[in-house]
């Protein structure tokens, strides 16, 4: 996703693909962490409820998070995608977020 991002060449769905994927593997990986049952789904917002059910505290920019959802599953399956234009700095700034986040659980031990 950072070497797309800057890339005019490169369209918005790749790059909203590859901060969807980053995102939803860093949610994922605490959902691990925390003991939580591997769930088979692309929606962020769903993840999110799954980790705040947990009791877990959820990633900066969780109320924007979901927008990147709709770069999922249209890409897997190369649909076309009508969407606004990506704000590819605001989805690099999630994703970084995210990852940040995540990092921080992995290196605290849980309870």
């Amino acid at each position: 996703m950072r070497r797309l991002a800057p890339d005019p060449e490169i369209d918005d769905e790749t790059v909203g693909f590859h901060a969807q994927q980053a995102i939803e593997k860093w949610l994922k990986a605490v959902m691990a962490l925390h003991g939580l049952e591997e769930v088979r789904t692309h929606d962020l917002g769903r993840l999110l409820v799954f980790l705040g059910q947990a009791g877990v505290d959820p990633p900066p920019g969780t109320d924007q998070l979901d927008s990147l959802s709709i770069y999922a599953v249209p890409m897997r399956y190369s649909d076309f995608l009508d969407a606004e234009p990506l704000d590819r700095d605001a989805a690099m700034a999630m994703a970084n977020g995210v990852g940040e986040w995540a990092v921080a659980q992995l290196r605290t031990p849980s309870s």
